[in-house]
């Protein structure tokens, strides 16, 4: 009998498991940066690095908002990867399609410190040796 009742939960086990691990990569953060990070961008942009965190959104305070920070090299400026991303008619799950909300923030690289204007923090290890950030921007996806 307990032979008959291990059989049955080893399987369970690592279903649930699975399941788990599933729904951990493909579901809130980690599918929210699963879904920038597929993104095909521009040939002439070159992606060097993703993160990701939880921070304020400004509305309730209560630090539930996902934020998955994409950094670029690119020769182009602000205004044409704005336009870049505007004319691609894009849509992630976090976008509003005809809403008046930008389909993400772009902002240029001073450092190796990304800070939003709503206390959010993330620090690219990447960047740490970089020493001319002209070509540097930070694409803040919110959801």
């Amino acid at each position: 009998m307990k032979k008959k009742m291990l059989i049955l939960i080893i399987p369970l086990i690592v279903v649930v498991l699975l399941t788990g691990l599933w729904l951990y990569s493909n579901t809130g953060l980690k599918g929210f940066e699963k879904e920038v990070s597929n993104f095909v961008l521009p040939a002439n942009v070159e992606k060097i690095a993703l993160k990701s965190g939880i921070g304020d959104s400004g509305g309730n305070g209560d630090y539930s908002t996902y934020r998955v920070v994409l950094v670029v090299k690119t020769k182009m400026s602000i205004q044409e990867l704005n336009e870049e991303f505007e004319n691609r008619n894009l849509t992630f799950s976090s976008h509003i399609v005809n809403s008046d909300k930008p389909i993400c923030y772009i902002t240029h690289c001073e450092n190796s410190v990304f800070k939003s204007d709503r206390e959010f923090t993330l620090e690219f290890d990447e960047l740490k040796n970089v020493k001319d950030f002209n070509n540097y921007y930070f694409i803040e996806f919110i959801k």
